[in-house]
């Protein structure tokens, strides 16, 4: 059974590109373009990986990273343009797995994922 995957990501280029490349890899993906739509996924779908993109609406809503790592206990990465964001503190203390830094190597990401599947 393929691992299933969800990517939030504001951006409509980014959130196609790495959905082709994981679906090519043989995952199961999901993409919503904002962190308020993931909410009623997390009690009804069990996503092996979520990747956030930070700058996308809703992601960086307090307890929106505790609530996804509580309920479904999934394994979550972060997409990230800046490095040196507060909030990356805050979601290492959440308990986020990685980084995926744009632009982006799909190499890197397919390792983590493919790790985080596992």
């Amino acid at each position: 059974m393929a691992s299933k995957i969800c990517i939030v990501d504001h951006d409509l280029t980014s959130r196609g590109y790495l959905r082709e490349y994981l679906e090519r890899e043989g995952y199961q993906v999901t993409t919503l373009d904002s962190g308020y739509q993931i909410k009623p996924y997390l009690s009804e779908v069990h996503f092996n990986v979520l990747i956030l993109n930070i700058d996308s609406p809703g992601v960086k809503e307090k307890g929106l990273l505790l609530e996804a790592q509580k309920s479904c206990r999934t394994r979550i990465l972060l997409i990230v343009s800046e490095r040196g964001d507060p909030f990356l503190k805050e979601a290492i203390n959440a308990g986020v797995y990685g980084f995926i830094y744009k632009p982006f190597n799909l190499q890197e990401v397919y390792t983590m994922v493919d790790h985080l599947t596992r």
